[in-house]
């Protein structure tokens, strides 16, 4: 396994990890101040990391954390020299979704600029 691969692995694990927590500085560490995620409920988009913040605060109020809240599944990597993807399929309390980040290496940090939250119509679950 490579640096940038084992790097980026370990920030995935992390942000997963702390949302389980219920952690909001772990949610929100390395992430970019300019990060746009796409969600599923509203709001359908966040631009940047305060808007970021606000859509875990809302999570965070009705989920009761653990890994039976927020648990990646199948997750796949995909790392260059100066963007990454991830992928996996990701259980949020009782709904199977799809999730996908995109991160960018800056200096000799990986940081998230990017992520998508899916779900399936009909929901397989």
């Amino acid at each position: 396994m490579t640096t940038d691969v084992a790097q980026v692995t370990a920030i995935v694990s992390a942000w997963e990890r702390a949302v389980q927590d219920r952690d909001m500085a772990g949610t929100l560490a390395n992430h970019s101040p300019d990060i746009v995620m796409f969600d599923v409920p509203e709001p359908i988009q966040a631009r940047g990391l305060a808007e970021y913040r606000e859509t875990w605060e809302l999570f965070f109020e009705y989920s009761k954390g653990g890994t039976d809240s927020f648990r990646l599944h199948e997750l796949e990597l995909a790392v260059g020299d100066i963007v990454a993807f991830a992928h996996a399929l990701l259980d949020v309390q009782e709904v199977r979704c799809r999730v996908t980040l995109g991160l960018r290496k800056i200096g000799d940090d990986w940081v998230i600029v990017h992520e998508h939250h899916s779900s399936p119509w009909p929901n397989p679950r």
